[in-house]
């Protein structure tokens, strides 16, 4: 019985498929997060939703609607990066990045880990105009 629980909070991410109808059904607001309106991205480090004070009441509560948890400067890609709620603690990490310019490498699946990236090495899925999926194995 203890070793379920150990894994319990250790689940990987959510699939391709559920984020991509994440990022669908509240596309609205992906885009507002991205538009620089309500959120001042700063490159310097993440907006994360629990810093109340840090921000405008209409950021949080954009962010809070699009089921993100918080948004930052990509030091890679330079786009901008969305951290979905729900990403739980392992080794292999998805979000979401804006970027107008085109990243590299794609792969049609990042429900594993391809076998061409080394830890630490982002691969992205494109889901719409400047959209994508990252992925990175943080090893």
């Amino acid at each position: 019985m203890i070793y379920l629980v150990a894994f319990a909070g250790c689940s990987g991410p959510q699939t391709d498929a559920e984020m991509r109808s994440l990022y669908e059904s509240k596309k609205e607001y992906f885009t507002a997060l991205v538009s620089g309106i309500d959120c001042n991205v700063k490159k310097s480090g993440i907006l994360w939703r629990s810093e109340k004070e840090q921000s405008s009441t209409a950021c949080l509560d954009i962010l809070e609607k699009a089921r993100i948890d918080g948004i930052g400067i990509d030091p890679i890609s330079q786009g901008i990066m969305l951290f979905p709620s729900g990403r739980g603690y392992s080794s292999h990490q998805k979000g979401y990045v804006y970027s107008e310019k085109e990243l590299e490498p794609q792969f049609t699946s990042l429900d594993v880990r391809p076998n061409e990236l080394q830890p630490y090495q982002r691969g992205f899925k494109k889901i719409d105009e400047n959209w994508y999926i990252t992925y990175e194995y943080v090893n």
